[in-house]
């Protein structure tokens, strides 16, 4: 894993399109909307760089670059690599695209970084752009873009930007040396960044050709969300609401506070003005429910008017403006901090205002919130399988729960965690005061009406695990249980799981506690698999209870984006010789496009590389515990249903 120049080759394309937009949509190219204007790659030969490519590249060009990666065994590397990589693919480059091995500069930096969540939130959160990497470590070449027009045609213009492009990839290949190189002293972090390196192809593949919309179904999703809007409008016009009031924080405040008398139940301080403003959210609307039916109705419209808005009518949108029925959630590899996948839902163009000439930023629908998605079938069914595949998920069973168990040691959650055993049960039985294996038994063998009083626990249970593990207070659970899953728990109830819990797991209090321990004084806290987030500043101060959580939560949730990231590389030579696709990431799940005639057999052999995958070889760890991967097949992700390779 030591640097070599001889193993490195590289890349990157500029791009343009018959509007300036199309340049930064691949999938644009297929289309004859978008083109390469220059590719360029580099290796370093002696003392100099070589540079190979040219202005216009035909589709022989480009694989001849691959081509040549894979002939001198050079991996592939690139600045922002998901783009440049669906460029390739975008070309009918894909059989060698997933041959080569890849590298992204931008993501190296990023692992060198480090940068903690509580900082990333305070103001605006780091760029990693390849224009302040040179400023930052090549400060005498800061600039170098100035003037360089990207969509020109005039012969002198073609000729700066081709140079330009040169520039990028001597700039990409020495900053990436510099940072690799600083990786190399820590071989659990760089053999992290490689391992989610693996994944580059299948994502960048998964943004290219994005997720078939059901217009049918995306529009009948519309309708009804427009007439539950519509049913709450009429009931509250004559009380002074409208869509304007309701859309604005500021207009919504002064109705329910000052028109309507409410209660303010909570401030908000802004980060960057400092001013205190009355909360409208969710949780507020949900407690004022309780105090005047008018506000139940209000969140019902509002949470209406936004589902239609972001779930049906923004994919729509997206499908439309794309050109070919698909909507395209771009896919950012490591966009947490916690190193999870996280998806944008348009793009930012500029261009010039007929009115007033100046330049002015419009966005572009090109996906939707696909990381908000709800749960209902009526909201999932709007994304579909492609002709000829099926949509497989593979869902990391109880994902944060067994890592919490394993990084705490809990003796009562590692039993947990065995086959057979139902953790959520458990807890439901502990806070309900009977036993365990009785409450099991009730489950499957009392009459309807015990079996839904045992259901009612074991979800009380559930609460308490999923709600409870990362240092959440009695107070914080009663909101979680009302507004999430509208639940009606009150504070000595919620004290009392609380209370529960600690006492049930007792091995996760102390993890707490030795965890911030560590990480005081390490200024650091690392994943199971070597991913590390700083943790440094003032911990008596303002930030002192953020940093904390960083400390607990980060070795859990990082350790999960690991896991993810492990799958699919694990996955990815499976994948290839039976042309299954990576369609996209979600929580604890990770879904797949898999042709209809293979997808039974490949669901069975994929679930048993994923309940198999390679942790000992991988990260240096062998799981006390089974880390078992849950499957669901269905040709939409409405109509998904488990599957236990029967």
């Amino acid at each position: 894993m030591i640097w070599d120049d001889d193993k490195v080759l590289a890349s990157d394309f500029e791009t343009s399109g018959t509007e300036p937009e199309y340049a930064l949509q691949p999938w644009r190219i297929p289309q004859g909307e978008a083109w390469a204007t220059s590719l360029v790659w580099v290796k370093k030969e002696g003392r100099k760089f070589q540079d190979y490519g040219g202005l216009f590249p035909s589709k022989r060009v480009l694989r001849e670059n691959l081509e040549m990666a894979l002939d001198e065994k050079r991996r592939m590397l690139c600045w922002n690599a998901l783009f440049d990589i669906s460029v390739y693919m975008a070309h009918g480059l894909d059989k060698l695209v997933k041959q080569c091995k890849w590298i992204d500069g931008m993501l190296v930096w990023r692992h060198v970084f480090i940068e903690p969540e509580y900082e990333m939130t305070k103001g605006q959160k780091k760029s990693y752009s390849l224009k302040l990497a040179v400023a930052e470590f090549m400060p005498e070449h800061a600039g170098y873009e100035d003037e360089i027009d990207y969509h020109s045609t005039d012969p002198e213009d073609l000729k700066k930007l081709h140079d330009y492009n040169i520039r990028d990839n001597i700039y990409t290949h020495m900053i990436t040396r510099h940072l690799w190189r600083i990786l190399q002293e820590f071989p659990d972090r760089l053999r992290a960044m490689l391992i989610e390196a693996d994944c580059l192809p299948m994502v960048a593949e998964a943004n290219l050709h994005g997720i078939l919309i059901d217009r049918l179904v995306a529009s009948d999703l519309r309708q009804r969300l427009w007439n539950d809007a519509r049913r709450g409008l009429e009931a509250l016009s004559d009380h002074g609401v409208t869509e304007e009031v309701v859309r604005s924080p500021t207009k919504l405040a002064a109705l329910i506070y000052d028109d309507w008398g409410l209660p303010i139940l909570k401030e908000n301080k802004g980060k960057k003005t400092g001013l205190i403003s009355r909360s409208t959210d969710k949780e507020v609307l949900h407690e004022l429910a309780f105090k005047d039916p008018r506000a139940k109705t209000l969140r019902e419209y509002r949470e209406a008017l936004n589902n239609r808005t972001k779930f049906a009518e923004a994919p729509l949108k997206a499908s439309v403006y794309n050109g070919d029925g698909c909507a395209r959630p771009q896919a950012i590899v490591f966009g947490t901090y916690s190193g999870r996948l996280t998806y944008s839902s348009n793009q930012r163009a500029r261009e010039i205002n007929p009115k007033t000439g100046k330049e002015r930023y419009t966005t572009l629908q090109t996906g939707w919130a696909l990381h908000q998605e709800k749960q209902g079938a009526d909201f999932r069914g709007i994304a579909t399988a492609p002709p000829g595949y099926d949509l497989v998920e593979f869902d990391a069973a109880g994902q944060e729960y067994r890592w919490m168990a394993i990084c705490s040691g809990d003796e009562t959650m590692l039993s947990m965690c065995l086959p057979g055993e139902d953790p959520h049960s458990f807890m439901g039985a502990r806070i309900a005061q009977i036993g365990y294996r009785e409450m099991m038994r009730l489950r499957k063998e009392g009459d309807e009406k015990t079996k839904a009083i045992m259901e009612g626990r074991r979800k009380m249970g559930k609460v308490g695990n999923l709600s409870l593990q990362y240092r959440t207070s009695a107070k914080k659970l009663r909101v979680v249980a009302r507004v999430q899953y509208n639940m009606d728990m009150e504070l000595p109830e919620a004290q009392y799981i609380w209370k529960t819990y600690q006492d049930t797991y007792t091995g996760v209090p102390k993890y707490w506690k030795q965890q911030i321990a560590l990480t005081k004084s390490c200024g650091y806290v690392e994943t199971l698999a070597g991913r590390r987030v700083q943790v440094i500043g003032n911990w008596d101060g303002s930030m002192g209870w953020s940093m904390g959580s960083t400390a607990i939560n980060y070795r859990i949730q990082g350790t999960g984006a690991d896991q993810k990231y492990l799958a699919l590389s694990v996955l990815r030579p499976y994948m290839i010789e039976h042309g299954i696709k990576f369609a996209w990431d979600l929580h604890d799940g990770i879904y797949f496009w898999v042709p209809q005639e293979k997808t039974y057999q490949a669901a069975a052999d994929m679930q048993w590389l994923l309940n198999n995958l390679p942790y000992q070889k991988a990260w240096g760890i062998e799981p006390p515990i089974p880390l078992p991967w849950d499957c669901k097949i269905g040709p939409s992700w409405g109509t998904l249903k488990e599957w236990k390779g029967e």
